[in-house]
């Protein structure tokens, strides 16, 4: 049952592509094809022009969202895919608009006055339309109501149209219940797998063979492009950054302080005293507060240097960052642990040696310092690794765009440069692998020059390419295919073999006693579904295909790519207890929709076979 779940939830998500042309979604009403002349367009789809910036602002919207899929890893977006399948939905969006409007399927003013009507941009205060708040929106925009409706009409006519299409799909109910009793079948199942590289060294091949396979495939056999490439990584987690300083730890706890609400404001009584003898004059001081022998106002009109405060009892008000700009930490962490009356031991300032009288306590009492100080200490180094990373980003990008090499870029900066021999476009398994980097790396004015890239953005790295021996695709010579053919031809042979020992294992399995007699060890599968993980995608598409007819276990053989795979498997059984009616109606909908996808794909290809379509290459180059 839950696999069925699955398998719903799984073409639901992919169905109704209509919506399609629809990650072309425009933000606020931007019409995003026009017609006319325009030197910036850069496709012309019928008799309507796309323009640069549409394309643009498309890939920029549909990279947002692709962002968020990935956490914000850039490195797994290829710009240069991304592009072109923005441009090809911007194409298809626009033959449907010019399609739709020619056979006169339009939307009315009253569906987009509703529209606007609960559109929250334009409700007031009161949650209703308000006409005060449109009329701001039109002038904004420079346009009228006449010109908006037009815009939205444009808006909404594709999806509304491509629903049109996508809805007439015809799914016969008998076949949604054929369709539900495959996902739910059951069956005991067991599983060999032959491995063909066990067989190649049976395996010959004779020049004769390579020959031939080679007059039938030169076409096909191509070197694949690749360079040599040198490259520098600046990783952020391996810089190294000083220890805080106590200052620097105590100014990230003010900002903790008032980040986190908790900051909390002292009134204060002070005692200034400057000099030579003033730190001993200050302990002299304390020392008779602390016995009792004064009180600290008197004191304070007979020693303090402050005139604006001594005949105050030396009350200056709640102390702030504007009273003491360096030294404000320091004298807010002496404060904290007194109790109102009590007084600090001396403190130096700019303006001499202070005893600070706490007066009164403002908001409430935070955690202490030491408490959060290992979080301090970590958000300090946070912040210093990532303004390191980023002035060095800066720094190595400078040096590359003027022509140093990777090589002496390490050198100036400490790093170490790494070399990736015969680094290809397909097929990529390097470290370097990443759609960003390899598109960097093979971009044609970078290995034209042969200078260094600037920085390609990883998680939490940074990498600059420099290529080098670069080498072309081109045919391959009967001589440089060879190991290829060979590879191939014994792969091809060594899998025959494979499935001959298989079909013969196959026929001496008839029911349970002679599967545990078979020369080759089974897989217990147990009885299990067509979705089991345990099975290759090859095997799941025969593991039903064949009943086990009177009482006797179905044995079929299967090639795959690890080899030949055996797969035996027991009676046929559904469970469909718990297959719902709202089960049943999702799985009908899912169907419908999926043909009536197959359909609007189809639509698509005859308008785009009925439309003349260019590509402007010059303006489509970021």
């Amino acid at each position: 049952m839950e696999a069925l779940r699955a398998f719903l939830k799984g073409w639901m998500g992919k169905g109704l592509l209509i919506l399609f042309l629809l990650p072309l979604a425009i933000t606020g009403f931007e019409s995003i094809v026009h017609q006319g002349d325009d030197p910036n367009v850069v496709a012309k789809a019928g008799e309507q022009n796309i323009s640069a910036s549409a394309l643009q602002n498309s890939v920029n919207q549909r990279r947002e969202t692709l962002l968020q899929s990935v956490n914000g890893n850039a490195s797994l977006i290829n710009d240069n895919v991304l592009r072109d399948q923005m441009l090809s939905g911007l194409i298809d969006r626009a033959l449907l608009l010019q399609q739709a409007k020619k056979l006169g399927f339009t939307i009315s003013d009253a569906s987009l006055t509703q529209m606007l009507a609960t559109d929250p941009n334009f409700q007031g205060a009161d949650g209703k339309f308000s006409n005060e708040i449109f009329g701001n929106y039109l002038r904004s925009q420079g346009i009228n109501k006449d010109q908006l409706f037009a815009i939205l009409r444009d808006d909404e006519i594709v999806p509304a149209f491509g629903r049109g299409i996508v809805t007439t799909g015809i799914f016969a109910d008998a076949g949604v219940e054929r369709f539900i009793n495959m996902q739910t079948e059951v069956r005991p199942l067991w599983v060999a797998r032959l491995d063909w590289q066990s067989f190649a060294p049976q395996v010959s091949i004779t020049d004769a063979e390579i020959n031939d396979y080679y007059q039938k495939n030169k076409d096909k056999l191509n070197s694949e492009e690749m360079m040599d490439l040198n490259y520098l990584i600046l990783d952020k987690n391996n810089l190294s950054i000083p220890a805080p300083t106590t200052q620097e730890i105590e100014q990230q706890y003010q900002h903790y302080l008032s980040e986190t609400g908790n900051q909390t404001s002292y009134d204060v009584a002070m005692i200034l005293v400057n000099g030579d003898k003033a730190e001993t004059t200050l302990t002299d001081i304390k020392q008779q507060l602390d016995a009792k022998k004064a009180d600290f106002a008197t004191l304070a009109k007979q020693y303090s240097q402050d005139e604006g405060s001594k005949n105050d009892g030396g009350k200056i008000g709640t102390i702030s960052q504007g009273m003491f700009p360096n030294d404000f930490a320091k004298i807010q962490t002496a404060l904290q642990g007194l109790k109102v009356g009590e007084v600090t031991p001396p403190i130096q300032t700019n303006y001499g040696y202070h005893l600070f009288q706490l007066v009164k306590v403002n908001g409430q009492n935070p955690p202490s310092l030491d408490s959060v100080k290992a979080q301090l200490i970590e958000q300090i180094n946070t912040q210093k690794r990532e303004n390191m990373y980023q002035e060095l980003i800066g720094k190595i990008n400078n040096d590359a765009v003027s022509g140093s090499s990777v090589a002496e870029l390490a050198n100036r900066y400490k790093l170490t440069s790494h070399n990736l021999k015969n680094y290809t476009k397909h097929g990529n398994t390097s470290e370097l692998n990443q759609p960003t980097v390899i598109a960097t790396a093979f971009e044609p004015s970078l290995l034209q020059e042969g200078g260094t890239s600037v920085g390609v953005e990883l998680p939490n790295r940074m990498v600059w390419l420099q290529p080098s021996n670069h080498r072309a695709e081109k045919p391959l010579s009967q001589a440089e295919a060879m190991p290829v053919i060979k590879q191939r031809l014994t792969v091809e042979k060594a899998k025959a073999l494979a499935l001959k020992q298989a079909e013969t294992i196959a026929k001496s399995i008839g029911d349970i006693t002679s599967l545990q007699n078979a020369s080759i060890p089974f897989q217990n599968l147990g009885t299990t579904n067509r979705f089991n993980p345990a099975l290759l995608d090859e095997e799941r598409g025969v593991a039903f295909s064949k009943p086990a007819e009177n009482g006797k276990l179905s044995v079929v053989s299967q090639t795959t790519e690890q080899g030949v795979s055996i797969i035996v498997g027991g009676s046929i059984s559904n469970d469909n207890s718990q297959v719902t009616a709202k089960i049943r109606q999702d799985t009908a909908q899912m169907l419908r929709d999926n043909l009536g996808q197959s359909q609007f794909e189809d639509y698509l290809a005859y308008l785009r076979d009925t439309h003349e379509v260019k590509i402007n290459q010059q303006n489509l180059n970021p």
